[in-house]
């Protein structure tokens, strides 16, 4: 295993030691590396282990909600949570927008979090007369399902019975 999204960046530097040989430099890297992935699955376990939004950290973490005013878009909370035993932070609210609606039939798209680059994305459905959601891609965690219909000019919360609507599909450890 290696670590993966943010949570650790590798040095260019050995303490105390100018100029480094590469070799001794490596194995530096390597040995923090493992320390820290140890650390990581050790903090994975003691939250329950698995994927998902750390429980109570924070009131609404990770959640996918309307903007305001309802737009072809979404808002996601920022929060915590472990995605393949690694840590996972969004620092700041995120905004998806420029959701494009469905022209013929329903479709259903995801909202994931992603570890690679710790942002969210929006992965795209198929159209269909009984849409089903599309698989969270490697490395990533559902978030929230967007219930898309023909016509639609917004995004709401709840189903209006003309618009899209978010469904909450968040994990929790």
């Amino acid at each position: 295993m290696a670590i993966r999204g943010k949570s650790f960046i590798k040095t260019s530097w050995a303490f105390q030691e100018r100029p480094v040989a590469s070799a001794k430099l490596n194995t530096w890297d390597d040995r923090i590396e493992a320390a820290l992935e140890l650390l990581m699955n050790l903090v994975s376990l003691a939250w329950g282990g698995g994927d998902g939004v750390l429980r109570n950290a924070a009131d609404g973490d990770l959640g996918v909600s309307a903007t305001s005013p309802p737009a072809l878009g979404v808002r996601v909370a920022p929060g915590y949570a472990f995605i393949e035993r690694f840590p996972f932070h969004l620092e700041a609210p995120a905004v998806l927008g420029g959701i494009v609606p469905p022209v013929n039939y329903p479709r259903v798209d995801l909202v994931q979090a992603r570890l690679d680059s710790w942002d969210v994305t929006l992965k795209p459905g198929n159209e269909a007369v009984a849409p089903s959601p599309p698989e969270p891609d490697d490395a990533c965690l559902a978030l929230a399902l967007l219930h898309l219909r023909p016509g639609m000019t917004a995004v709401f919360n709840a189903d209006d019975g003309l618009n899209g609507y978010i469904s909450d599909v968040r994990t929790y450890v």
